[in-house]
């Protein structure tokens, strides 16, 4: 009689399951880099979409370009946050499907591929005054297989930092959702100016004050096992509020 019960159980376990997967902070991600000599009209195509299509949460958008990194000039389409379920309900074909290839698709250079990324809880710190922070640098990296965990340990020492150190600027993190073998991981340094960059912030001697003598070599050498550091690149991002919904 032990074998129904354990078969039940399972079931209810696998059930409770899935109804925690929706308990995550995702973001629809996707770059555009529009054509030099048609920028303007992008510009409103791009603008007239979201404020036509993405109205109310979770399917609103936010545009930034990036100023910086191998992705300069690019615009940046994110969407939500929205979960998994709720993109069943997003804008999708028909008249907004026709909308964009007729009003942004025409102005763009290249569309890159749709990316889903997920915040990283257990790594966020909020400076006093973030929620007016109009500028972030993103680093990117590509996490080796199997190492994604390490990696995001080493990141957690480093919110640590900013947190007991009360720095100026926040740190987050986020993880691509399903495989790829491109970036698939990327922390934010956000911040409201850009004097940020000029601060006096001795980091690797505050991070050894906050997880002991020697912690700063150690955490370089752990980082160095889990990413591949050829593809690591930094990105420098402004909002463009006019361009979104």
């Amino acid at each position: 009689m032990k074998k129904p019960f354990l078969i039940v159980a399972l079931i209810a376990m696998l059930c409770t399951a899935t109804f925690a997967q929706t308990d995550y902070v995702q973001r629809e991600v996707i770059y555009l880099k529009p054509k030099l000599d048609k920028l303007d009209l992008f510009r409103k195509g791009i603008a007239a979409h979201n404020k036509k299509y993405h109205t109310t949460a979770p399917y609103k958008v936010s545009m930034s370009v990036a100023d910086s990194g191998p992705h300069a000039g690019e615009y940046i389409w994110v969407m939500g946050p929205a979960t998994m379920t709720e993109l069943d309900k997003a804008p999708g074909t028909g008249e907004h499907q026709l909308d964009w290839e007729k009003n942004v698709n025409p102005y763009c250079e290249s569309v890159g591929e749709t990316m889903y990324w997920r915040s990283v809880k257990d790594v966020n710190y909020q400076a006093e005054g973030s929620a007016s922070f109009t500028h972030s640098l993103m680093r990117a990296v590509r996490v080796l297989p199997m190492q994604m965990d390490r990696y995001i340990e080493q990141m957690k020492k480093i919110a640590e930092v900013y947190k007991q150190k009360k720095y100026t600027g926040s740190f987050s993190m986020a993880r691509r959702w399903g495989l790829s073998q491109e970036i698939n991981a990327v922390t934010f340094t956000s911040f409201g100016k850009w004097a940020f960059w000029d601060e006096d912030v001795k980091f690797s001697k505050d991070f050894d004050e906050v997880h002991g003598d020697g912690a700063y070599v150690r955490f370089l050498e752990e980082i160095g096992l889990c990413v591949d550091r050829s593809r690591t690149y930094d990105q420098l991002t402004e909002p463009v509020p006019e361009l979104g919904s």
